[in-house]
């Protein structure tokens, strides 16, 4: 049988599967060290301390109420952060409850080892660095492993699938916000994983075997937790999955999600007496004294929806023009649908038109771009799944002005990347914004 004269077969000493780990390994090694090593510090704001809140919470007072009885010390955390609501007449945080209660084990853990104790402020830095390096940092390389493993399901050449894996290490917003603590890493690196094992069993590159499925179900049960909306492209999948194989997907995809979604669904119960999110709940934002009562900045944008969509995606704080190299996504979607094989062609269909929802949802129920961070910061799930869609392209160009045409889009995105590092947090540090638009506000 002629080999297919448009796929590449590894360079030589490549073929090796062992060596395409370690060369895989390598590029994930020093993408996380790269990124710890030029962190400037750690941001304290309203997404650290809106949970810190809940687990001093929970560990002094064994309560999800941030508020505490007048003759207790108040909670430190609670005044600091303005993500919290009024349920059934008591303060608890708005943040959905799984990660912070992972937060609230490592915490337990630290203070019973060490001695380090979030009543003492020299200790919370320490605290928030192990929380940073086992939260957000580990899951990142993490992810970035299962992102590996599904490029090289389709992409033989290991040079080639290591394009995406650069471009995700280097030249994305993960990694910035990898170095700070927030649920969009988790459920980035959740995701990533959930769509290995759907790939790999939906396109019949692995055996459907019962723990590859309730791994997939585990993986998406956790971007759920962290992440809701995200979640659009897991449970694509798993139509695609349950289609393809209706009785293990219905069987043991359930089993695998069992935990997650118990201490997601417990934790609310738990908080609030209710399963429904409080974002959900009109008027528990709505408090006398809630911040969001009278917002201010970015918070209060009004802008017209058209105008908001440019800017998430090719706007001031554009997805596409922070990070063109994302737009190869558009060509490699283009590729598979036009001519690519059969069997990919409904998963890329899908994970397009998810995109294309979740955008259309952002657009509908938000305004304030994420508040005050670098970028669109709800489109970081998205990043991987782009990186993917693009992955023919990067398999298949030949052109010399394509590749010249790629490699200043990588850079531009390399420098948005870097900007994201140095200051993830806050309103107008990107580029777009000096250079082309004006601030945000």
């Amino acid at each position: 049988m002629m080999p297919d004269p448009n796929t590449e077969t590894s360079p030589q000493g490549m073929s090796s599967p062992v060596i395409r780990c370690v060369f895989f390994a390598v590029i994930i090694s020093l993408a996380a060290m790269l990124a710890a090593a030029l962190r400037p510090g750690l941001v304290v704001g309203d997404t650290v301390t809106s949970r810190l809140a809940t687990v001093y919470a929970l560990t002094h007072d064994g309560t999800w109420r941030i508020d505490r009885p007048v003759n207790l010390a108040p909670n430190p955390f609670e005044p600091l952060c303005v993500d919290k609501v009024v349920v059934n007449g008591r303060l608890v945080s708005s943040k959905p409850p799984l990660l912070p209660l992972l937060m609230t084990g490592e915490y337990l853990l630290l203070r019973s080892v060490t001695g380090l104790d979030l009543d003492n402020r020299s200790d919370l830095r320490p605290i928030l660095n192990f929380m940073v390096l086992t939260l957000c940092q580990a899951s990142f390389a993490i992810g970035m492993a299962f992102f590996a493993a599904t490029v090289s399901l389709f992409v033989r050449n290991p040079l080639r699938a290591a394009i995406p894996l650069v471009l995700l290490g280097f030249a994305s917003p993960l990694p910035g916000y990898a170095q700070q603590l927030n649920n969009h890493t988790p459920a980035a690196a959740a995701l990533m994983a959930a769509l290995y094992f759907a790939l790999a069993l939906g396109t019949g590159k692995r055996a459907p075997k019962a723990w590859r499925f309730a791994a997939f179900g585990f993986c998406s049960a956790l971007v759920f937790a962290m992440d809701m909306p995200v979640v659009i492209y897991t449970a694509l999948a798993a139509a695609w999955l349950a289609w393809r194989f209706p009785r293990q997907a219905l069987l043991w995809a359930p089993v695998g999600a069992a935990l997650p979604l118990l201490a997601h669904f417990g934790g609310l119960w738990l908080a609030t007496g209710d399963l429904r999110p409080v974002q959900m709940r009109g008027g528990t934002y709505l408090y006398e004294s809630s911040y969001w009562r009278n917002p201010l900045g970015i918070d209060a944008l009004n802008e017209p929806k058209l105008v908001y969509l440019f800017h998430i995606t090719f706007g001031r704080l554009g997805l596409f023009l922070l990070f063109p190299a994302l737009l190869a996504s558009v060509w490699g979607t283009g590729k598979v649908l036009r001519s690519g094989p059969a069997g990919l062609r409904l998963p890329v269909a899908l994970a397009a038109c998810a995109f294309l929802v979740l955008t259309a949802y952002y657009v509908k129920s938000t305004n304030n771009y994420g508040g005050a961070s670098y970028g669109f910061r709800w489109y970081l799930g998205s990043v991987p799944v782009l990186l993917l869609l693009g992955a023919p392209l990067f398999d298949r160009m030949r052109s010399p002005l394509g590749w010249v045409a790629m490699a200043c889009a990588a850079a531009v995105s390399a420098y948005s990347a870097w900007e994201c590092l140095q200051a993830p947090w806050g309103t107008g540090n990107e580029w777009t914004c000096r250079l082309l638009f004006g601030p945000v506000v």
